[in-house]
């Protein structure tokens, strides 16, 4: 009988085991997860989500990174803070959303967002794929590598994006848990990736924050914020890493995983990639130093063979021995052979688009050999390298038909041209140029514990430009956009409307969501008479502020003289929206006389009687239709224009041609493509009439003569459905033509 009762009481007693110990295990965590819940209500620690809601009033709609995403990576050391690209939160089907990745050339540095290679190619984007929308967010950071890349990763793809472009490689070894960074507390490729994972949780970054004071407490961590020079100079821990070393491999092997696991996490979810290899300066940077080992020379040797093959004439030697002495620097700030490498090696493991940047660059240098004329220094491109840059994933985009199978030719700018138009002044050339130079008084370009000299105490700016870049860099006592503002307004003051143009496009880049500066620069075109891009400026503001009379209002005037009536209709009915009472009834008048343009008066009686009422039984005005569109010629041109125009007059076509086609290298101008197309279908060359005509076509479509022109050239060439949609304009916009009949005969 004892035995049989005994039975429960073991079995009891075993079941009381297991729920202590399961107790045992699951408190402690209960207690992790109410501790961390409180620390989230009382706002302890820091948001490491890449994407936050959009601070600012009106911008509710739209996430943007965070700008203190870089506090997670640099725990000791001052970070940068991204780029200010929003995108909406929930993502249209009509907008391409492009995410940017990469380091300091990404954000675009020595210079400022305008020059950052994700923007200038939003702007090349724009002009190829006119119908298009798009989303284009860099999330580049200064000294980042791939561990943030991939830390960066899996944020990225939840939110939605079209593609991914990664130029990245360079910082692998000094870079935030690079293998020789003052920010790696781990050398384990895994635990520095757990690392950075937990740190999204505030339990764990109570942990680290109070190991970090107790370090600090007793002398066993450096704050880092005695240390003179640069972030890139301050993160470095072991600077010499030899070619081959334990080191080195390291930080190479760790490149590989890394950016193995992006592409892998990519093609998980079928997201487009877009990956460069590495740019640096080979013919114009020595060594920053160099160590013979493991039978191998010292890198200075390799470089000073390279010169001298170089003089000799021997080419591709001298190109083998410049490589050779980047990859055997054993200061590593630039990318060695392995990363270009690995990069290429692992595009084609996961198939994903390469992008040679290295070939555009050589092609663009002399002997093919890049140097200062790309680079501000050791890596970063200068400005044409920041264009070219852009260009290199641009062509490879197009090329490979993700957007669309076609590019709009009559809208996209020739790339010298398209350079010409962006939005940079000579303030971001002196900007760079000081960026740089103070650079280049610090390690590794000058041992800085031997008569060091500060360039910011030394430096004596010349002129008003240089001396608001200097302010701006040495000082930083006003940012660079209030910089070109100051300047904007300087330049008007002195009547200098060109150059105020050049401040206030400049601007339209750096603030993209800011319209005031997009109305400024298109004030300054109307009065430089170039219609055409004024128009593109007022209603480039409308898209992030449609709210405004002024922009609907000029932009409705523009398009009444383009003879756009239906684009004139649709600014004026939304001018009125934002109007005044004295606003309105100038608009209401510009309304009554499009109606009546469009033959429907009809639908005006309305706006007639309101009048009437107002202004005893007066009625209102509709001038006689005139077409003056062609007569704005654009100033930076008008003189050469003048001139051709004086040629024409005296029969003189072969040299109105040469003065057209000069102004073109001075600036692309629909009505010079007019011209062109006009005299070259007049003198019978239609094919170079109609190449001519097409880039004029957006521009003068609204105009029967230059249809007539447009249609016989694609009639007398291979163009015949672009020489049908024309007729069909034609019909649309005139339909008593009398050379209707005749088109209609031919094309039938």
């Amino acid at each position: 009988m004892k035995n049989v009762k005994s039975k429960p009481i073991n079995q009891l007693s075993k079941v009381r085991r297991v729920t202590f110990s399961i107790i045992s295990v699951l408190l402690p965590l209960v207690f992790l997860i109410l501790f961390e819940l409180i620390l989230r209500i009382s706002g302890y620690g820091d948001n490491f989500s890449l994407f936050i809601n959009h601070p600012e009033k009106g911008f509710e709609n739209y996430y943007i990174v965070n700008p203190d995403i870089g506090k997670k990576y640099f725990q000791k050391y001052a970070y940068s803070t991204p780029l200010k690209d929003m995108f909406l939160k929930k993502k249209p089907a009509d907008v391409f959303r492009i995410f940017t990745m990469g380091s300091s050339s990404v954000v675009g540095f020595p210079y400022d967002n305008n020059l950052a290679f994700s923007r200038i190619l939003k702007e090349r984007l724009r002009d190829a794929y006119p119908d298009k929308k798009f989303e284009i967010v860099n999330t580049a950071i200064t000294a980042i590598n791939s561990f943030t890349l991939a830390d960066f990763m899996p944020q990225i793809l939840d939110e939605n994006p079209d593609a991914i472009l990664i130029y990245d490689g360079h910082n692998e070894f000094y870079g935030a848990f690079g293998a020789g960074s003052n920010e790696a507390a781990f050398h384990s490729p895994t635990m520095i990736r757990i690392h950075l994972y937990m740190l999204n949780f505030k339990v764990y970054q109570l942990t680290v924050n109070t190991i970090g004071r107790l370090a600090g407490m007793l002398g066993h961590m450096d704050s880092g914020t005695e240390k003179r020079g640069t972030l890139m100079s301050k993160i470095v821990k072991n600077a010499d890493i030899v070619y081959g070393s334990n080191l080195y491999k390291e930080g190479i092997n760790n490149f590989e995983q890394n950016l193995d696991r992006i592409l892998s996490l990519a093609k998980k979810k079928n997201v487009p990639i877009f990956i460069s290899d590495q740019v640096s300066n080979l013919h114009d940077i020595k060594p920053f130093k160099s160590i013979p080992s493991n039978g191998l020379k010292g890198a200075d040797e390799y470089y000073t063979m390279a010169k001298k093959l170089e003089a000799q004439g021997n080419i591709q030697k001298a190109k083998e021995n410049y490589i050779l002495a980047r990859d055997y620097d054993c200061i590593r700030f630039r990318a060695s052979s392995d990363i270009n490498s690995i990069i290429q090696k692992l595009a084609g493991k996961y198939q994903v688009h390469f992008v040679p940047t290295s070939d555009l660059f050589n092609s663009n240098s002399p002997n093919g050999i890049v140097g200062e004329n790309l680079m501000t220094e050791h890596l970063h491109p200068n400005i044409p390298g920041a264009f070219l840059l852009s260009e290199s994933f641009y062509k490879e985009i197009t090329r490979s038909k993700l957007i669309a199978s076609a590019i709009n030719l009559t809208t996209e700018k020739s790339y010298k041209n398209f350079i010409k138009d962006y939005g940079y002044s000579n303030l971001d050339f002196l900007i760079g140029k000081h960026r740089i130079t103070n650079l280049e008084y610090h390690w590794p370009f000058v041992d800085e514990s031997k008569n060091y000299t500060d360039y910011r105490q030394i430096y004596k700016p010349t002129g008003k430009a240089d001396s608001l870049a200097f302010t701006v860099m040495a000082k930083q006592t006003i940012t660079l956009t209030q910089a070109h503002e100051q300047l904007a307004k300087w330049y008007e003051k002195n009547s200098d409307i060109f150059n105020e143009y050049k401040e206030y496009n400049s601007l339209t880049e750096m603030c993209p969501y800011y319209s005031p500066y997009f109305r400024k620069a298109a004030d300054c075109l109307l009065k430089m008479n170039d219609l055409p891009r004024a128009l593109h400026f007022f209603e480039r503001s409308t898209e992030n502020d449609n709210e405004s009379f002024y922009a609907h209002y000029r932009a409705g005037e523009i398009c009444m003289i383009k003879n756009d009536q239906e684009a004139a209709l649709l600014h004026f009915q939304k001018a009125q929206l934002y109007a005044d009472a004295q606003q309105k009834q100038k608009t209401l008048i510009k309304i009554y006389q499009i109606l009546n343009y469009l033959n429907r008066a009809s639908e005006g009686n309305e706006i007639l009687s309101y009048f009437r009422k107002q202004n005893h039984n007066q009625g209102i005005p509709v001038p006689e239709r005139t077409y003056t569109y062609p007569n704005y010629i654009p100033l930076p041109v008008k003189e050469i224009v003048d001139e051709a125009q004086g040629c024409i007059g005296r029969k003189d076509t072969n040299k109105a041609i040469d003065l057209l086609l000069s102004s073109l290298e001075i600036e692309e101008t629909a009505v010079v493509y007019r011209m062109l197309g006009i005299l070259y279908s007049q003198k019978g060359d239609y094919e170079k009439s109609h190449e001519y005509l097409l880039k004029a076509y957006p521009e003068f479509k609204f105009d029967a003569q230059f249809l007539n022109y447009f249609i016989v050239t694609g009639l007398a060439t291979s163009h015949r459905d672009e020489a049908k949609n024309a007729f069909a304009q034609l019909k649309k916009i005139d339909p008593g033509n009398p050379e209707i009949s005749k088109f209609q005969t031919i094309l039938k």
